[in-house]
């Protein structure tokens, strides 16, 4: 079965299931067009898994369906039904676009569903497609994709094409995973101030998306965006326990995946922060606890009254036995 879809650090929001793990927990997949007899009813076409006898798609083909399949008399209307709800979901409409696509994601299946990071891979090359429906496809399919995963890939990554979907209303629910995108971009004085501007911003009004833009400013440029956010926000006295959640999450998450560099910056940053500053220290131990668990380390447990600093210190120090990622 995939993986299912959780919220990562910094949607806000539980991704929906993407159109790969739609087929993947499918017991029934099927192409359709509209009936010739019914015209507001989809006949099957083609059976792509499961029984002969289908019966009547839950579905009324509606005026703009209508008009695109007689526009395009090869085109299909992918359905899928889920194994375990038996709730039918339309996916897509494959034609000569998406076909190619529609025939490489059906070959990978068996092998995606052990191997996230070969799927990523697979996506990551259609981010600037022709097509927009691919696009999006993309960005869902590496939304659901480990922060890890996603350094891991060569990325040609278009910024400004990013940022002018950043507040489109419809767009909301890709917005992290294009903020997290421009972390790869190439290094520019405009992207790294729309960025901390961003940050600012977030940091002033407490907002959801402030923990990908500081993951992003990290990763575009490395230990001086690492230090600009420790000396502007990081060190603040009135920052609510959200902002510094995020600010500190971002941080555990580069401590993860980047080189020992960055690693033993955060470190020099963390140890001398959490020392001060109490309710910056719980925060810190939550979130270095939480990747040393995942990794499979335990952090020990403190033989004082639960002093957040010694906590604190203890979660940073074993989650230095983490291996690097390349």
């Amino acid at each position: 079965m995939a993986t299912p879809a959780v919220p990562c650090a910094f949607h806000g929001y539980e991704p929906k299931p993407t159109l790969v793990e739609r087929l993947i927990n499918a017991d029934q997949v099927v192409l359709a067009r509209p009936s010739a007899a019914t015209p507001f009813r989809f006949d099957v076409t083609k059976q792509m898994r499961g029984d002969a006898s289908v019966g009547t798609l839950p579905f009324l083909v509606d005026s703009t369906t209508r008009r695109l399949m007689r526009l395009k008399p090869q085109a299909n209307v992918l359905f899928a039904r889920d194994a375990d709800t038996e709730v039918w979901h339309r996916l897509a409409t494959v034609d000569a676009d998406f076909d190619p696509v529609m025939h490489d994601i059906w070959s990978a299946l068996p092998d995606w569903q052990d191997n996230p990071a070969m799927r990523a891979t697979y996506f990551s090359k259609l981010l600037h497609h022709r097509d927009r429906r691919l696009r999006d496809l993309a960005l869902r399919e590496l939304d659901l994709a480990a922060y890890g995963t996603l350094r891991a890939l060569d990325l040609e990554i278009d910024a400004n094409a990013l940022r002018s979907q950043l507040d489109v209303i419809t767009e909301m629910d890709l917005r992290a995973i294009r903020i997290l995108l421009m972390g790869f971009a190439e290094p520019s004085e405009d992207l790294s101030a729309f960025l901390k501007d961003r940050i600012t911003t977030g940091v002033a009004h407490d907002s959801d998306m402030l923990g990908a833009y500081a993951l992003s400013l990290i990763a575009l440029e490395g230990r001086g965006g690492l230090r600009w956010l420790s000396d502007t926000h990081l060190s603040s006295t009135h920052n609510t326990y959200n902002t510094h959640s995020a600010m500190v999450q971002a941080l555990a998450m580069h401590f993860q995946t980047g080189d020992s560099a960055l690693r033993e910056e955060i470190e020099e940053i963390l140890t001398a922060r959490v020392l001060f500053d109490p309710d910056l220290a719980y925060v810190v131990s939550l979130q270095f606890s939480a990747i040393a668990a995942n990794a499979g380390l335990e952090v020990p447990e403190s033989d004082l009254d639960e002093d957040p600093s010694l906590e604190a210190l203890k979660s940073i120090e074993v989650s230095k036995l983490i291996p690097l990622q390349n």
